[in-house]
């Protein structure tokens, strides 16, 4: 067994997710990047539409709660910032 057939072994083993991760974050290099990228393309192309729509769907319903909190976030900090300057003009 050849150095990239181990390794892809070891990709079936981990799974698509956890090598994306890796992949992002540079913790492949060399060889190693391009063979997960391969992986990574033949995986994606041996999914049907339908799994394709399916993940591209619950990727995106995961990111939209995040930009609301961090709007609620911001507006609860302009509203106590904005409180905090009425108390203090007011009790000075």
């Amino acid at each position: 067994m050849t150095n990239e057939e181990r390794f892809i072994a070891s990709c079936q083993t981990a799974g698509e997710v956890d090598v994306r991760q890796k992949l992002n974050s540079d913790r492949y290099g060399g060889l190693k990047a391009g063979w997960a990228s391969s992986w990574l393309e033949q995986v994606e192309s041996a999914k049907s539409d339908a799994t394709k729509a399916e993940e591209k769907n619950s990727r995106l319903a995961k990111t939209k709660p995040s930009r609301n909190l961090a709007s609620a976030v911001l507006a609860l900090l302009f509203v106590l910032l904005l409180a905090g300057a009425f108390l203090f003009l007011k009790f000075r």
